[in-house]
């Protein structure tokens, strides 16, 4: 029996070559804040404020919030993401007058 080159494609097409690649979720974005924590482990709260020690006789100064107010997943690079989503670097204080880089997945 001889296969013909053409047969070969199809074959190859009808074994669906490329579909094994793992889908990565994409983040939940369920409401959270500083006090309602994201349900799943991988993902963190998008919210941040800066917030500077009070001085002597005043009171704590905030400054605005900033984020989304919702979970996203945590990455390290953008296969990490689900689709239509990116890694990025976002800057997070708690609260506090201390700042961190935490990179998650963003549509």
């Amino acid at each position: 029996m001889r296969i013909m080159p053409m047969s070969l494609l199809c074959l190859l097409v009808a074994t669906g070559c490329g579909d094994d690649a793992p889908q990565v979720p994409k983040s939940s974005l369920a409401a959270c804040s500083f006090t309602d924590a994201c349900a799943l482990a991988e993902e963190a709260c998008n919210i941040s404020q800066l917030c500077g020690p009070p001085a002597p006789g005043e009171e704590l100064y905030c400054q605005p919030e900033k984020g989304d107010r919702k979970c996203h997943r945590r990455c390290e690079r953008d296969t990490d993401c689900g689709t239509g989503e990116t890694c990025r670097e976002v800057e997070a204080s708690r609260r506090t007058d201390v700042m961190e880089s935490i990179t998650l997945c963003m549509g």
